[in-house]
């Protein structure tokens, strides 16, 4: 992973103004505030237009202690994602979706790649007009999510189980799914394996954090640092290991 993409960024709510902009709960600490003693000074610095990702400007801070600028991004959102990694709206509130279908609020993030190659629908490799559902994306995103919840075949067994205490969920279903990925390694195999994962992680409110926490330990992106309005804090991981133990140790 590049410098660039190794580096903590700072994560806080989106929230419609009056004149229905979504502007972030600007927090009073950066990513600088533990470089030494002196207190940050932050304001807005600018906003960034995204044709990605939330698809709608980002505020970009800066420390004037520090003299260091960084974009604020919206809760299941990283720096460089071209989608959602979690389903989240702008301001933390859940995405609503059928009961009986619970992962359809994958859709329009990371993992709708593995949605559907589970149900065995291979993206366009031709395709008239424009369209973000190629084949080769699909592949890749694929790639990406098997790597994010430790599916892939190149992750040692302990990473698996950080996986596992990451998003609360029996260490023997993140194995039993990448077993299954090495016995077929199909998209479509890999698509039901990081399904019953996702469908295994119990709800809650912080969801999307442990799946951010999950690709910061894959090295996909920095450590997020979340913003807490209520306690005015600055959090590195706002949420307790979940404890999980395994139904029984793999061999």
């Amino acid at each position: 992973m590049s410098d660039a993409r190794c580096r903590a960024f700072v994560v806080t709510v989106y929230v419609a103004g009056a004149d229905g902009r979504l502007r972030p709960r600007m927090p009073s600490e950066g990513v600088c505030a533990r470089s030494d003693e002196r207190p940050c000074r932050l304001g807005v610095h600018h906003r960034r237009p995204r044709a990605t990702g939330p698809r709608f400007p980002l505020t970009v801070a800066r420390c004037r202690t520090h003299r260091q600028a960084f974009t604020l991004y919206p809760p299941g959102h990283v720096p460089y994602g071209r989608v959602a990694v979690a389903p989240r709206a702008p301001d933390g509130g859940a995405v609503q979706v059928a009961r009986a279908r619970p992962l359809e609020a994958y859709r329009a993030t990371l993992f709708e790649a593995a949605l559907d190659a589970a149900e065995g629908s291979a993206w366009h490799r031709e395709h008239e007009g424009a369209t973000a559902h190629w084949w080769p994306t699909q592949h890749r995103s694929l790639a990406v999510a098997t790597r994010l919840l430790g599916l892939a075949d190149e992750v040692p067994a302990r990473h698996r189980e950080q996986v596992a205490e990451l998003l609360g969920v029996e260490r023997l279903c993140v194995h039993e799914a990448a077993r299954s990925i090495r016995a077929a390694p199909g998209y479509r195999a890999r698509g039901r394996a990081v399904c019953r994962v996702l469908a295994a992680v119990p709800p809650g409110r912080f969801v999307p954090e442990r799946l951010l926490e999950c690709g910061t330990l894959a090295g996909l992106w920095g450590a997020p640092l979340r913003w807490l309005p209520e306690s005015r804090t600055l959090r590195r991981r706002p949420f307790r290991g979940a404890g999980t133990h395994p139904a029984q140790r793999p061999p």
